[in-house]
């Protein structure tokens, strides 16, 4: 009867995966129906625009730190006398060693300047060095020939000394193949970007595409309007964004295909980071507006498959709920036998051994006693306090299981201290004493115990259960003995090592040659 509510149960749950499976299909094909173009337009438009602003702040925070990091040795070289002494020189060696920085230059008041490279050149006629000796600092416009994706900048800071300008520091930098790299991840690739000024002439953009037509030398706002991809009052609005350092964004269309062109403004010399993406790479994720049926066999065989996902989990979640009970003792609800073997043998061979561990087992002390006089019932009641006291005594991650009868198995990782382990033992001899049990009225339990440490004495549990064992067992063995029997055999085998005001615990050293000693603890 309890199998079959079971089994009703099961088929409910079923049919309830189905109806949410159907619903999910249902509500889909409405929600695609009810989707609108333009809400695709819009929203692929604003996350290009987004993208690109985000970059666009990037770029300005790389090179901020370029400007932070050479206005910190610019300070640096303002407390040298003389600008050009072998100190400077070495570090601005070291700089271009370390750096994205190109060619650097200490230069004076009066233009002359030391390059890393050991050419000297005076630059006082430069703009930028004008205004860099006038306490700003200062990117320069593009200085050399301009190879796509290879345009160089000169940053400039001023060197202090007293309060006053006695010289800068410069260097040149690959803005443009740090504007071609913040794009290299987004939209697979596709696209391209330009950094142009106000007037629309390009400074720096992507080489090697072949679907980029407009060139180095083109000007952004002739070559676009000219090609007939943007209306003439349509790139006026944007060039008057751009003169005033707004962002927007352009549709082109070029025949049957549509692009967008974002801009940003990098607040930089009044530049401009400008971003191309194909219309149809940018909405990408909307295809599924213009090709209904495909994606609704899409989302229906992606609802079959996450139906079978959910059968196949529950079916594994189920399988793994009976594993995990098959490894359980059902009084105690700890781990059995083979549970706990096979989790210790799991933990030796996984990585996690490098840090040791300790095996500790223990055996209720006259538990054949207990069951003869107060009966099996309450026997089950002493094991499961037990088993309980273990549980809540030890942290998540250890494992603890009971193995047969009254004897249990406690393995610690990450334990190689001896003393850590012995007042472990200690507190849980304690413990075991303190535990309340009614039926037994005054009697108190007590227990034995023994313990081996991996990998001083073994690597695997046979050899951990071994020695735990015979640990276990030299305990019983003392707690049959007086105190004279036990000084007499220790003196025969062992050295007493240290004795515990409530005489449950007996520590001994086992002697091993000369060089050195195994420790054997016992507890009783």
């Amino acid at each position: 009867m309890k199998k079959k509510r079971i089994e009703q149960n099961e088929i409910k749950r079923y049919f309830l995966i189905i109806a949410a499976f159907l619903s999910f299909m249902i509500l889909s094909l409405l929600f695609f129906l009810s989707w609108l173009q333009q809400d695709v337009e819009v929203s692929s438009r604003k996350t290009v625009a987004t993208n690109v602003e985000r970059q666009s702040y990037h770029l300005k925070s790389v090179l901020d730190i370029q400007f932070n990091y050479l206005t910190g040795m610019a300070s640096y070289m303002g407390e040298r006398e003389d600008l050009f002494c072998q100190g400077n020189k070495r570090l601005i060696q070291s700089i271009v060693k370390e750096q994205d920085l190109n060619l650097i230059g200490i230069m004076k008041a009066d233009g002359d300047t030391y390059y890393n490279n050991g050419a000297r050149k005076n630059v006082k006629n430069r703009g930028y060095f004008k205004k860099v000796m006038q306490g700003q600092k200062i990117m320069s416009p593009p200085l050399e020939s301009k190879v796509d994706g290879r345009t160089k900048v000169i940053l400039a800071v001023p060197i202090y000394r007293n309060g006053k300008v006695t010289g800068a520091l410069g260097a040149s930098y690959n803005v443009g193949a740090l504007n071609q790299m913040l794009f290299n991840d987004i939209y697979d690739g596709i696209g391209f970007s330009m950094i142009i000024d106000t007037s629309g002439k390009i400074i720096s953009c992507d080489s090697g595409l072949s679907y980029r037509k407009i060139g180095i030398n083109d000007n952004v706002y002739d070559f676009y309007t000219k090609s007939g991809e943007v209306a003439e009052e349509t790139m006026k609005s944007a060039k008057a964004n751009i003169k005033k350092q707004k962002s927007g964004i352009l549709v082109l269309k070029e025949k049957n295909a549509m692009s967008y062109l974002a801009y940003e403004p990098l607040h930089i010399n009044n530049w401009m980071l400008c971003y191309m993406v194909p219309q149809s790479k940018a909405q990408e994720e909307f295809q599924f507006i213009g090709n209904k049926e495909v994606i609704l066999f899409a989302v229906i065989g992606v609802g079959v498959i996450t139906f079978f996902i959910l059968i196949f989990q529950r079916t594994s979640m189920k399988q793994k709920k009976m594993r995990e009970i098959a490894s359980r003792d059902g009084l105690t609800q700890l781990y059995n036998k083979a549970g706990t073997e096979q989790r210790i043998k799991e933990w030796l061979h996984s990585d996690r051994s490098k840090a040791g561990a300790v095996l500790m087992m223990m055996d209720v002390d006259y538990f054949k006693q207990i069951n003869d006089t107060y009966g099996h019932a309450v026997g089950d009641r002493v094991l499961y306090k037990v088993g309980h006291l273990l549980k809540s005594s030890f942290r998540e991650n250890d494992i603890v299981g009971r193995i047969g009868g009254d004897e249990f198995l406690i393995f610690m990782e990450g334990i190689t201290s001896e003393e850590f382990a012995v007042r472990r033992m200690e507190n849980l001899q304690q413990y075991l004493r303190e535990l309340p049990i009614e039926e037994l009225e005054e009697h108190t339990l007590t227990c034995s115990m023994g313990a081996a440490f991996m990998p001083k004495d073994g690597t695997t549990f046979g050899e951990l259960y071994k020695h735990a064992d015979e640990a276990l067992y030299t305990t019983k063995e003392m707690a049959e003995m007086d105190l004279e029997s036990i000084m007499r055999w220790k003196r025969k085998k062992y050295r007493y090592f240290i004795q515990i005001p409530r005489k449950n615990l007996l520590i001994f050293r086992k002697f091993n040659g000369i060089k050195g000693e195994d420790m054997v603890l016992c507890c009783m």
